[in-house]
């Protein structure tokens, strides 16, 4: 349901182009090639906007999943807009409403272990 309703507000906003603020505010797993002391090293790297991680390669299971919504997207650009800035990331809200599921999910979709 999740990848239907993005692939929906990408149309419906005529978002066309790589650079566009909606497909950029996705999070994004992609794999690269790198060249370290004259060698060609490949890895995979998670892009949320301008931030981007190395994957952590962590097996982390097959845990529970978190219901992706809208607002779960806003979290994961907040977070890693925040951590690409080396700054911290404290989601406040009322009790159980998800705060520390969904930073444990963004861990996981980064392979860290938390």
């Amino acid at each position: 349901a999740h990848t239907r309703d993005v692939l929906d507000k990408l149309l419906r906003e005529t978002s066309l182009h790589k650079s566009d603020f909606q497909w950029q505010s996705q999070l994004k797993q992609r794999f690269v090639e790198k060249e370290e002391a004259g060698l060609v090293v490949s890895q995979t790297e998670v892009h949320v906007c301008d931030a981007s991680f190395d994957y952590g390669l962590e097996y982390l299971g097959n845990g529970p999943r978190l219901v992706v919504t809208p607002l779960t997207d806003r979290f994961y650009v907040t977070a890693t807009q925040a951590l690409h800035l080396k700054m911290g990331c404290a989601p406040a809200g009322p009790a159980g409403t998800g705060k520390t599921e969904t930073t444990k999910d963004l861990a996981s979709a980064l392979g860290k272990c938390c």
